[in-house]
């Protein structure tokens, strides 16, 4: 599905676009993907050199998808022309479950604590009660602060922990599982 244009104020008086990215943009969502990636990897579910392993065809193809289908977006945030940050949103396909879809998102670090998070996550959730979405799930490791907040704030509750669901840097990492219920 296809996200319409929405320019929006940061905190620190910055306009950033909102809007999907086009599948001759794929370039420019692997430059975004990569950077945020390789700052915030420890948040995310793999590391800057998965995405050396795209090509910007493969990638064009994935948002041509995106753009053809009913219950998944992604939004980029655009700032002077660069994407810095980015919220996908993918539901369920089987019959019985498909009102339910998964979050993900990443915000690279000079775009933190601007307002681009809210921002991003109020378009999404805005999107998914137009389209008939009833719940959405994420998970975010434990030690992840802005993004507890941020999930928090927008109504998501926590309903469990997945103990060392991720290794790290040799580490084995928790996560707290969220979901929001949408209302009507």
């Amino acid at each position: 599905m296809k996200i319409a244009q929405k320019v929006v104020k940061l905190k620190d008086g910055r306009s950033a676009t909102l809007k999907s990215a086009s599948p001759d943009e794929a370039d420019l969502v692997l430059q975004h993907l990569k950077i945020s990636h390789k700052e915030s990897y420890r948040n995310l579910n793999q590391g800057s050199a998965h995405w050396d392993n795209v090509s910007v065809e493969d990638e064009s193809k994935f948002l041509a998808d995106l753009e053809s289908g009913k219950n998944k977006f992604m939004i980029m945030a655009w700032v002077d022309g660069k994407i810095v940050g980015g919220l996908g949103l993918f539901s369920q396909t089987a019959e019985f479950v498909r009102h339910n879809a998964s979050l993900g998102m990443s915000i690279q670090n000079a775009y933190c604590n601007t307002g681009l998070g809210t921002h991003l996550m109020n378009t999404a959730l805005e999107t998914a009660k137009q389209i008939g979405l009833r719940r959405i799930d994420l998970t975010v490791r434990t030690y992840n602060t802005a993004g507890i907040a941020l999930y928090e704030k927008v109504g998501f509750q926590r309903i469990g922990l997945l103990k060392e669901i991720a290794l790290i840097d040799g580490q084995y990492v928790d996560e707290y599982s969220y979901q929001l219920l949408l209302k009507d």
